[in-house]
């Protein structure tokens, strides 16, 4: 295995790692107030002081404010996502899901592709979010959106 492949396997396993620690503390917030320490295990696989993350309306949020995001977010949704494609190049991670947002208004099914991009130290330095749904979902809650 070159050292390119396994680098590749590895920025993989970390944005699939992410993954599952957000779903955890989304099933977590159902039962229990959750805080900015349930996401301590994903600030630790982020570059903190150098991070940014641009939402589907071209919301910007540095790693303060997208925390504050996923706070408001995990606190009202139950969210699962179901891995339809992901693919390394460099020191890019591209990530197809299938997400579940299970709200007390209804479901939803959206299609998004989030691009991680990694430092030399394997931190993930930016999150770019694109997503697809369909015209007449109105309770979902997009994380970096004002509630639309």
């Amino acid at each position: 295995m070159t050292d390119k492949t396994a680098r590749s396997e590895r920025l993989i396993g970390i944005v699939r790692h992410w993954a599952d620690i957000y779903a955890q503390i989304c099933t977590r917030s159902q039962h229990s107030e959750i805080t900015a320490a349930d996401f301590e295990p994903i600030a630790e696989l982020v570059a903190t002081d150098d991070f940014s993350r641009i939402g589907i309306y071209k919301d910007e949020a540095d790693w303060p404010v997208c925390l504050e995001k996923y706070l408001q977010f995990a606190g009202t949704s139950l969210w699962s996502g179901k891995l339809r494609c992901i693919n390394a190049v460099g020191n890019v991670v591209f990530q197809e899901l299938e997400e579940t947002i299970t709200r007390p208004q209804g479901e939803n099914v959206i299609y998004t592709m989030s691009v991680y991009e990694f430092n030399d130290e394997d931190k993930v330095t930016a999150l770019r979010v694109y997503m697809q749904q369909a015209q007449d979902i109105d309770n979902v809650l997009i994380l970096g959106t004002d509630g639309r």
